[in-house]
């Protein structure tokens, strides 16, 4: 069985601009969408419009939680921690934490049900993976 590859720490200028244009296309495109999200598919004739609204309190051109979330993981991975780890995960997690209790703009309840479990779950590290695995597999109860 082949090995996973371990993630390079440091990246050259060519990655790093490439995992920048990663994370600013999904924070548009987020933005973009706020207004559409849970509703019906645009018309062939419609173009989406930077409007704002959605499911939070969004002005025009704000992205969602689900950018927000993505920021948390991306300061971990700019550390250079390998994202596969239990720490690395574990401080995912506390990010996910800090991110909750500091007014996440919205929060959905399958999230807020896997936050909730992490919080409550042992302090060993690894704790918090072990829940995001159970939630996962469909068996966490909120």
């Amino acid at each position: 069985m082949a090995h996973a590859r371990a993630p390079q720490p440091h990246l050259n200028t060519q990655a790093t601009d490439r995992a920048a244009g990663v994370l600013l296309g999904a924070a548009v495109g987020d933005a973009l969408g706020v207004p559409y999200e849970f509703k019906a598919t645009l018309r062939d004739d419609q173009q989406p419009l930077m409007i704002g609204g959605g499911l939070g309190p969004y002005k025009p051109g704000e992205y969602s939680d689900d950018t927000q979330m993505q920021v948390c993981i991306a300061e971990v991975a700019a550390g250079g921690a390998d994202l596969r780890t239990p720490e690395a995960l574990d401080a995912i997690a506390a990010r996910f934490q800090g991110w909750l209790s500091g007014g996440a703009s919205d929060v959905g309840s399958q999230t807020r049900a896997v936050l909730g479990a992490a919080r409550r779950a042992p302090g060993a590290p690894g704790g918090c993976l072990y829940v995001f695995r159970q939630a996962r597999r469909g068996v966490l109860a909120s």
